[in-house]
């Protein structure tokens, strides 16, 4: 009963949680594109950049501009978890407006978390937890694969747009459920209501 809850939460406000994600997820990734975007343009013949005598490349892409495209990634990637916690109180905020009978914001949910400590303590159900979380896994798994399927037929002058922008679409997707299951794990008392 606990999971449904959590997944009732995460669909009644999934645009909010989305976008509240999304501020963070797309404007990194989109960031990393941009600087990125010839090594994207060249995505599909890496391997054979990667063989080239040293100093020579293709487009002006050469071994350096890949691992650094690479290495970017993975900057992007601990910025965001980096600020999950940040996400969590804003989606614990959206949620909690929701839960008081207010219409929850993206930006209402960040402003409100600027300056304001979590008090967030108390018995957690961590197989609420684990299951959203992997559901959020599924949903990535699932946006990225459909989002990289996508990004093999454009043109390689958008394509950075495109793989940069599944990158962060594709956890602003999956990473709402993943954090409703953080914020629904924690017991609280709640009215039971009879099936009918």
């Amino acid at each position: 009963m606990h999971v449904d809850q959590a997944l009732r939460t995460a669909l009644r406000n999934f645009s909010t949680f989305f976008l509240i994600v999304a501020l963070v997820t797309v404007t990194l990734n989109l960031l990393w594109g941009v600087v990125y975007q010839d090594v994207i343009a060249t995505r599909d013949i890496h391997g054979d950049i990667q063989n080239l005598p040293k100093g020579e490349g293709v487009r002006g892409v050469g071994k350096g501009a890949i691992e650094r495209a690479r290495y970017g990634g993975w900057i992007v990637l601990a910025l965001e978890a980096a600020l999950l916690p940040l996400m969590l109180r804003a989606t614990r905020r959206a949620a909690e407006a929701d839960e008081a009978g207010h219409i929850p914001t993206a930006l209402g949910s960040w402003g409100a978390v600027i300056g304001r400590r979590s008090r967030d303590s108390g018995d957690r159900r961590i197989s609420v937890a684990f299951a959203m979380a992997a559901f959020a896994v599924v949903v990535w798994l699932l946006a990225s694969l459909i989002g990289n399927l996508i990004a093999a037929v454009v043109s390689d002058g958008v394509a950075w747009v495109v793989v940069a922008g599944v990158r962060g679409v594709a956890l602003a997707l999956a990473l709402p459920f993943a954090l409703v299951g953080v914020i629904e794990s924690k017991i609280r008392h709640r009215p039971s209501v009879d099936p009918v």
